[in-house]
């Protein structure tokens, strides 16, 4: 036998074992991977009680209903590339029986940046039910225990989660501000950050008066000179609507404007987006009014919660 066979043999002989022994390989690597192991896009926020969940920053691709769902105004709505979409929504009591209706709501109108009100038990069960919603939106939140007495038929407390698609840089949360407040500074497409804030305020005028306008005043105050937008459910009414509120609840709004915070838009006068004078200074477009123009049919809406949803749109150069 020449020595050209001999060696080519050889050749063959290396090459199938190197052939059975990478896939063995990488059988063994992937068996023997660690368990702590950071799902991919994960981020981890070390100083503010966010959860590690899978994240797209900025944007994911919108998850669309079924056709016979929505409206021609969300069809038209519902992709808004440039602009970043801020969304205020109390679900009403956790909404724990109406999960995928809501669900389907917020998927209709995709927002970018969101605060739900009353997320009453989502924290249960290590964040069940916020984990659930984070995924479905492709976000990542920030969650905020209501430090009020005052619990749901449940036994649960009114709690408040912000939801981001962008990057949360840093946050904070606030149990004096009645049920309570989140600040989080978001990153924007442009490269720079706005500060976001969620709240509720608790209904409870009677007892304490403007006092948990004040604190949030205090919070929010120091930002007034920088681009920040407010996202709530204020529980009462906008800066000079009189007619048909106690005056414990009219004194209110002017605390916000008189810490240089301007009144940009609501929806059945209670739930509120409020801005900074360097907010305005951007593009933006205010969603049309559910009341009116839904991006998810009225009878959907009624029957998802006692709120409606608010929404706008900002564009960052």
């Amino acid at each position: 036998m020449s020595s050209n066979n001999i060696q080519s043999k050889r050749q063959i002989r290396k090459r199938i074992l190197l052939g059975l022994f990478i896939p063995l390989t990488l059988i063994i690597m992937q068996a023997c991977g660690t368990s702590n192991k950071i799902p991919e896009g994960a981020r981890i926020i070390e100083d503010t009680p966010t959860r590690i969940i899978p994240t797209t920053t900025p944007y994911v691709t919108a998850i669309i209903p079924a056709a016979d769902f929505l409206t021609a105004t969300a069809s038209a709505l519902q992709i808004h590339e440039g602009a970043v979409r801020f969304m205020t929504y109390n679900i009403e009591g956790g909404g724990l029986e109406k999960l995928p209706l809501i669900t389907s709501i917020l998927q209709a109108y995709n927002p970018d940046v969101l605060a739900i009100q009353e997320a009453n038990g989502w924290q249960l069960n290590d964040f069940e039910i916020a984990n659930q919603a984070a995924n479905d939106l492709g976000m990542e939140y920030i969650s905020c225990q209501s430090a009020s007495p005052t619990l749901d038929k449940n036994g649960n407390t009114y709690d408040v989660i912000l939801f981001s698609k962008l990057e949360i840089k840093d946050s904070e949360t606030y149990a004096d501000v009645q049920n309570c407040l989140i600040r989080a500074e978001v990153a924007t497409p442009d490269g720079g950050s706005i500060q976001v804030f969620a709240t509720q305020i608790n209904p409870n005028f009677d007892e304490v008066g403007c006092q948990n306008v004040e604190n949030l005043v205090k919070v929010v105050q120091p930002f007034a000179e920088s681009a920040a937008i407010l996202l709530g459910d204020m529980t009462m009414p906008p800066p000079g609507i009189e007619l048909g509120y106690p005056l414990n609840q009219v004194a209110c709004p002017p605390l916000l404007e008189a810490a240089g915070w301007s009144f940009f838009t609501d929806v059945s006068r209670v739930d509120h987006i409020w801005t900074t004078q360097p907010m305005l200074a951007f593009q933006a477009y205010k969603l049309p009014s559910p009341n009116k123009e839904p991006l998810v049919t009225k009878n959907t809406l009624r029957t998802a919660s006692d709120h409606s949803p608010l929404a706008v749109d900002f564009y960052f150069p």
